[in-house]
């Protein structure tokens, strides 16, 4: 009578190895990391004014970016100001209480903010924050 034995050679892998798993997650999360930076860029080049007092855009919902070469962005998106104005005359109607973050760039000459500020007054935006850069 021959007897089997049983050394245990023949059993599956039941163990895990996790360690390959999370040096991929790593290397992963490595990429997001350096791309979403590179994402993330303004669409206008401005240089904001500095403010030794900074009032938070807290609640702002809408950026209307001005930029140097007195070109317009809405939320990144540049656009035209009749564009700005037909999209923030929408956006008023659907939300009184809508608040607008505007950064314009330092350099420009006053009488174009002050049109700005005007168009969004004429489309029924009430709430206006400037935007600054702390000292």
């Amino acid at each position: 009578m021959a007897a089997r034995l049983d050394d245990g050679e023949n059993d599956g892998i039941t163990d895990i190895n996790v360690t390959p798993l999370v040096d991929v997650m790593l290397v992963l999360l490595v990429i997001f990391m350096v791309t979403a930076s590179l994402i993330f860029t303004k669409t206008l080049p401005i240089e904001l004014p500095k403010s030794s007092t900074k009032e938070s855009p807290a609640g702002a919902s809408w950026q209307v970016m001005i930029g140097k070469n007195r070109g317009f962005a809405l939320n990144g998106k540049i656009m035209s100001k009749a564009e700005l104005a037909g999209m923030m005359k929408r956006e008023a109607m659907l939300n009184p209480a809508l608040k607008v973050d505007v950064a314009a760039d330092k350099g420009l000459p006053y009488g174009l903010i002050v049109e700005t500020l005007d168009l969004l007054k004429e489309q029924g935006v009430r709430h206006v924050v400037l935007s600054v850069k702390p000292r």
